[in-house]
């Protein structure tokens, strides 16, 4: 499966939390109001957003192993146990 998506590691720029980069291109701003009401739930945002291409590679690796019956070699079962895992924790932590 060919993704389309920013290639590179996306991350939530450290001096604007609310900001998701891939290298110096932003991917988004997850920014909702001027107030700052919502800045938690804002940067939970950002940080789901920055790891949206750990969680498609996890999606895919599963849906291979599970759905189109591809035998995983030796080894490749943790690893695609610590792909899901590192995922969801860059997009909850």
């Amino acid at each position: 499966m060919e993704t389309k998506h920013t290639k590179g590691e996306w991350y939530v720029n450290p001096r604007a939390s609310l900001n998701v980069k891939c290298g110096e291109k932003t991917i988004a701003s997850c920014s909702s109001s001027q107030s700052g009401e919502n800045l938690e739930e804002e940067q939970a945002n950002a940080k789901l957003i920055a790891a949206a291409p750990e969680l498609l590679e996890a999606l895919i690796k599963l849906n291979d192993y599970f759905f189109c019956e591809k035998s995983l070699e030796e080894g490749e079962y943790q690893d695609l146990i610590n792909i899901t895992q590192n995922a969801l924790k860059k997009a909850t932590i």
